[in-house]
């Protein structure tokens, strides 16, 4: 039996071991789950089934009624991850996964809103809160009464978080937190943020804590909502910290741990953003396979082309294995496995790549309607292009999946070469 704390399937792999426990039997959801989840999906279809024309009139306005964000918090989409005993439906990783999917598949901008809060914008809270910061907040969290945004990304910190220039000091009972951060989903209608500030001494690096901070506090402002290529209707604006006192009862896990709070964060997250792409993939082989039925040329409809064929099989293909990828991650972390992050990083940057495949394929087959705003290819290429930059760029996550790989090898030919060492020595 595989040893839950330590075991990384995939990082055994890199060192030639096949750890058959963590993958057979393959991840299913409990009957329950599965109950809850078939209620949703139908709720959704009739909640968002026939609003196409809205979600476009939103892309092109850049913004998200109030009223639709009302509706989302009737709906009870801010508590799917949140405890049932403060109004949420306790949705473990898997069922969140196929939430975020089936949400996916009507607006990108929706997915977002919905994603930021809870994949990553009260993820700390869920990871490392007290009972008492839970007790504060997960029942404004769980209605949307408050909304969530993660702060980690600055002007210039992105991928090298631990170069932020944020920064908290102690003074008295409270921490007083100076700086700003750029592209904040949700920001602007958030009144929960999770930030990350430099508790360390100047020249030292990496020392960041996590804090809650809460839109009532004095110095708290964010700016106007950024003219994005995508997900135009979510929220995205820069945050500012003038002289912020944060109560030290609002730190989140240990003074000096933030980096590992904004891994973890990430890590558990992923399966959120994972189900988005698979839930885009699907729905893009919808239109794709319909408009490849019904558009007729040189006799015939494109669909008996043996090239619409290779097209369309490519897209199923890539949904397959995106799926499969997220679905064992998102199972890992309901069975209670602690190493996944390497597996994480797989599937984010696997599904995220095929999204944007399988997207700009169904752009393809659509020929000159897939360009035109009536139609929804080419909103769903211009929303699916963040997907490969934010959460970690995919860059950076493919350099994290080799490295990890390789130090693990490299550590074990350090100690083989160590003990080779003394039997040539002393043969």
């Amino acid at each position: 039996m595989a040893d839950k704390e330590m075991t990384s399937f995939m990082r055994s792999l890199c060192m030639g071991l096949i750890e058959e426990d963590v993958l057979l039997p393959f991840p299913v959801m409990a009957d329950k789950e599965g109950e809850t989840l078939r209620a949703i999906f139908d709720s959704l279809k009739q909640f968002l089934g026939n609003r196409d024309r809205d979600f476009r009139a939103w892309d092109l306005a850049g913004e998200l009624p109030a009223s639709m964000l009302e509706e989302l918090r009737q709906f009870g989409l801010f508590g799917l991850v949140l405890p049932e005993d403060v109004g949420g439906l306790a949705l473990g990783s898997t069922a969140y996964s196929r939430t975020l999917q089936e949400l996916s598949r009507y607006d990108g901008s929706l997915a977002a809103t919905v994603g930021a809060h809870s994949s990553i914008g009260l993820r700390g809270l869920l990871l490392f809160g007290t009972p008492e910061q839970r007790a504060r907040f997960y029942p404004k969290l769980a209605t949307g009464e408050m909304i969530a945004a993660f702060c980690l990304t600055e002007p210039g910190a992105g991928s090298d978080a631990a170069s932020i220039k944020t920064t908290a000091i102690r003074d008295g009972a409270d921490w007083v937190l100076d700086g700003s951060k750029l592209w904040i989903t949700n920001g602007g209608m958030a009144s929960f943020f999770t930030v990350f500030a430099k508790t360390g001494k100047p020249e030292e690096r990496g020392k960041l804590t996590a804090f809650i901070v809460t839109r009532d506090m004095k110095g708290v402002s964010t700016g106007p909502h950024e003219d994005k290529m995508g997900l135009r209707a979510s929220s995205t604006t820069a945050l500012f910290l003038d002289g912020v006192r944060v109560p030290a009862a609002n730190v989140l896990g240990e003074v000096g741990k933030g980096f590992k709070v904004a891994v973890k964060i990430l890590n558990s997250g992923r399966s959120g953003l994972g189900g988005g792409c698979v839930g885009g993939m699907k729905r893009m082989i919808e239109l794709a396979t319909r408009q490849a039925k019904g558009r007729v040329q040189f006799g015939k409809p494109i669909s008996e082309f043996g090239l619409i064929k290779q097209k369309v099989g490519h897209m199923v293909v890539d949904t397959y294995a995106a799926e499969s990828a997220v679905a064992m991650v998102s199972g890992l972390v309901d069975q209670g496995y602690q190493d996944y992050a390497v597996e994480a990083a797989i599937s984010k940057v696997f599904a995220t790549e095929a999204l944007w495949r399988t997207t700009d394929e169904a752009l393809q087959i659509a020929g000159g309607n897939g360009y035109m705003r009536e139609y929804p290819y080419e909103r769903a290429l211009r929303d699916c292009r963040i997907f490969r930059i934010w959460e970690g760029t995919n860059d950076i996550l493919r350099l994290f999946i080799a490295l990890t790989a390789m130090n693990d090898v490299g550590a074990q030919l350090a100690d083989l070469a160590a003990s080779l060492k003394g039997v040539l020595n002393d043969p």
